[in-house]
């Protein structure tokens, strides 16, 4: 017998958001996502939107979703961003299979991912950065949930000279 790994945690509270996923028509979708476990903290906000919609379409292979890792890397170390790749990978590959089995046809997907937050102190990924994915999809059909993101992200991330920082500071909270 070979021992299964549920690595995509948190997965059941997509519950909440099929009814309006079967009724998205592939606009862009915007969403913002956060995870505060103990000793991991991670932030994301990100775009969805369908292959087809993607301006360089062209240069992507056709049958395949992308993630595109769309963050500064003078403002969030890209180490952070390697260290918890195989996470959002998981992830996203995850969600793109959901979508597809509720939607009832196979769709190719783009997450572009064009802010990420974290905490020096903190590990960003060890579930932290998935979780914060996953809630950033489920933001983008939750408006209320949305609204709070971008409030959280003005609170703990403050804007310096136009620029979201992505350093966190935990006595913000």
């Amino acid at each position: 017998m070979v021992q299964l790994y549920n690595l995509v945690h948190g997965k059941e509270s997509l519950s909440k958001i099929i009814d309006k996923l079967r009724d998205w028509n592939f606009e862009t979708l915007d969403g913002i996502g956060f995870c505060r476990m103990h000793d991991r903290y991670s932030a994301i906000e990100l775009k969805v939107y369908n292959l087809n919609n993607y301006p360089e379409k062209d240069k992507l292979g056709q049958y395949k979703s992308h993630l595109n890792w769309n963050v500064d890397k003078d403002l969030f170390p890209i180490e952070n961003y390697e260290y918890a790749e195989k996470e959002l990978i998981r992830y996203s590959e995850f969600i793109t299979d959901w979508f597809s089995t509720i939607k009832g046809e196979t769709i190719y997907l783009v997450y572009e991912i064009n802010f990420a937050g974290y905490a020096p102190t903190d590990t960003w990924g060890r579930g932290a950065a998935g979780r914060a994915f996953l809630n950033a999809i489920i933001s983008c059909f939750d408006e209320d949930l949305y609204q709070t993101g971008i409030e959280r992200k003005e609170k703990d991330h403050p804007l310096e000279n136009g620029i979201y920082q992505s350093v966190y500071s935990p006595s913000r909270v």
